[in-house]
């Protein structure tokens, strides 16, 4: 296969995954839209507000792409070649696999998808709160830590 078509097929993937993202994001607005609510809810949020989302959308990215405990999810998305006597694990070179394996791998990418997450939890009622509060005090628990390491060199 050429490499020109390569690409232009990942990006076919790509678009699809822009798309889903779009879909699923109007999706939530719709089933979070009741009579005007969220237009209500979404003009009373205040820097508290954005303050905890934004440490939960930070612990989302840390879990999603970094953390051992989702790296069983990240394997899903590679492929694994037998190398020196070990097992290496490489992206596909293409497809929907290599989308996802990108995607999980760029905290931007990541930090998108996590957003959409963290804003769906939070405008869906008291336990979703309750689940993004707890992300937000992981974070700021991590946060806290990364800095005494930090102080004690």
């Amino acid at each position: 296969m050429a490499k020109s078509q390569k690409y232009t097929e990942q990006h076919h993937w790509n678009a699809i995954f822009s798309v889903a993202f779009l879909v699923i994001a109007s999706l939530i607005f719709i089933l979070l839209q009741d009579d005007y609510a969220l237009n209500k809810i979404l003009r009373s949020i205040g820097a508290l507000d954005i303050a905890i989302m934004s440490l939960a959308v930070f612990r989302l990215i840390r879990l999603f792409s970094f953390d051992k405990i989702f790296e069983f999810v990240r394997l899903w998305f590679l492929d694994a070649k037998e190398k020196d006597g070990g097992v290496s694990y490489e992206k596909p070179p293409r497809g929907p696999r290599r989308t996802a394996a990108d995607l999980l791998e760029c905290i931007w990418c990541t930090g998108i998808w996590s957003a959409l997450i963290v804003s769906a939890l939070y405008f869906s009622g008291v336990f979703g709160q309750f689940v993004v509060l707890i992300l937000a005090i992981a974070a700021l628990g991590s946060f806290f830590q990364n800095v005494s390491i930090k102080i004690a060199k």
